[in-house]
């Protein structure tokens, strides 16, 4: 009765599935999408995602590759006599795959070290504005009409702070007043 069942529910057309749905579910599982561009162009369709990873020098199963020991140690386990000697294989290097992971990852956050913080041209403008109205009296840039957000002084020179230590704003305002000196912004990202 199985064998016969079966073979009659492969005759019969299911409506209601959608089969075009169902096959870019499975393509997806098999040829996923991948964010990262090095390790795109190195993979191979043929292959399974473990071995695929495995020739770039990837660990699939994370948990199960890299035993992490627990934290918490029980009287117990602190008795028990010495471990053995662990056998290692021989150390690899790493693969191109990994090289140009670590390169990209390298360059991004030189990136973002060196980007700082970014200000709006509104705040460079308002600090800008009060430097050059009241140099250092943050009390009188509190007092300003222009203080729209009613600031107090503290939060001012907060602001002017962030404005002076980033030289990708700082250093055209300097050379704008002709104090530009060279040695004044190495200080400062030190």
């Amino acid at each position: 009765m199985g064998v016969r069942t079966r073979r009659n529910n492969r005759k019969k057309y299911r409506y209601r599935a959608n089969s075009n749905r169902k096959e870019k579910k499975m393509d997806r599982k098999i040829n996923p999408h991948i964010e990262c561009v090095q390790v795109r162009k190195a993979w191979d369709k043929k292959k399974p995602a473990p071995a695929n990873l495995a020739d770039m020098g990837l660990v699939y199963h994370l948990e199960r590759d890299v035993p992490v020991e627990s934290k918490t140690q029980n009287e117990e386990t602190s008795e028990m006599p010495p471990r053995k000697r662990i056998k290692r294989g021989k150390e690899e290097k790493p693969t191109e795959v990994v090289k140009q992971l670590e390169e990209a990852i390298n360059e991004e956050y030189r990136r973002k070290e060196s980007a700082g913080i970014r200000l709006t041209n509104a705040q460079v403008e308002y600090a800008t504005a009060m430097l050059d109205k009241y140099g250092d009296n943050y009390k009188a840039m509190a007092r300003d009409r222009k203080n729209y957000f009613q600031d107090t002084w503290k939060q001012i020179r907060a602001k002017i702070n962030l404005f002076t230590q980033n030289p990708k704003y700082y250093a055209p305002y300097l050379k704008q007043k002709g104090l530009f000196k060279p040695e004044l912004l190495k200080s400062q990202e030190k």
